[in-house]
């Protein structure tokens, strides 16, 4: 069946149509179908999405933007993309975040190379390339690696990039359904899966680049959200993991928009 590309987009009219142009005709036999999902962008992104899809549907792809029903956040949207997967019957998805700061090469020109069920992007590890990070925010990305590494007991590369594959098999463990629904999902899937022993983990190192971009992620609110998931897990690990963090109910739901014509 193939894969399906999913773009979460919010507030990023500058970058998306850089990030989509990113998709050439040398990936169409790996990708069945792009999904953009915006989460209710003010900014006329949508738009410029819109174009962008109908120069990949020139190309021969499957691709369309779509707007999440209610504001679900980035793991909502996340949520919404991985069961329209497993209803589409797609191989697995690729999330590949809409504001231009990684390179889709990094990760598909190696995907075939790795048998593991989620292969993610890296920021921190060896011979990845990072431009117009901080140098305070990428000590403490290096530090909450350690950490996280320390309580899972396996090497975790990166916490949340922009840049992962999750195969078929992962998502229809649907350890994700019960994960946080605003920028912490990625810490909760990471570490829901890194404590299962059979679930396959592969990292790779991606170039990463800040320029233009608008991060929403807050740091200091984020790194107290971090912390405060540290010290749960160190109270009662069993009952975080298995805790259910979700905001939103499904079915969390999109509705395609119209297609652009070129």
């Amino acid at each position: 069946m193939g894969l399906l590309l999913f773009v979460p987009m919010y507030n990023c009219a500058p970058q998306i149509g850089r990030t989509l142009e990113q998709v050439t005709a040398a990936w169409r036999p790996s990708i069945a179908e792009i999904l953009v999902l915006d989460n209710g962008s003010t900014d006329g992104g949508r738009d410029v999405a819109g174009a962008a899809c109908a120069r990949l549907r020139a190309l021969g792809y499957h691709a369309h933007v779509g707007k999440n029903d209610a504001n679900y956040g980035l793991g909502g949207s996340h949520k919404v993309a991985f069961a329209y997967a497993l209803e589409r019957g797609h191989d697995g998805v690729v999330v590949f975040h809409g504001d231009d700061q990684g390179r889709l090469a990094d990760l598909l020109d190696v995907a075939d190379s790795f048998s593991a069920e989620c292969v993610l992007g890296a920021r921190f590890m060896p011979g990845s390339r990072i431009q117009g990070y901080a140098p305070h925010r990428i000590l403490a990305n290096v530090a909450f690696n350690g950490i996280y590494s320390a309580l899972t007991a396996r090497a975790l590369w990166d916490l949340g990039s922009g840049l992962n594959l999750y195969r078929r098999r992962f998502l229809e463990r649907r350890l994700w359904e019960g994960c946080a629904d605003d920028l912490t999902f990625n810490y909760h899937l990471l570490l829901r899966s890194a404590a299962h022993p059979d679930v396959s983990l592969a990292f790779t190192p991606i170039s990463w680049r800040e320029e233009d971009q608008v991060s929403n992620a807050k740091l200091w609110k984020h790194g107290v959200q971090m912390l405060g998931i540290t010290r749960a897990l160190l109270l009662s690990r069993t009952a975080w993991l298995t805790a259910d963090h979700r905001t939103h109910r499904p079915p969390l739901t999109f509705t395609r928009q119209p297609d652009v014509t070129p």
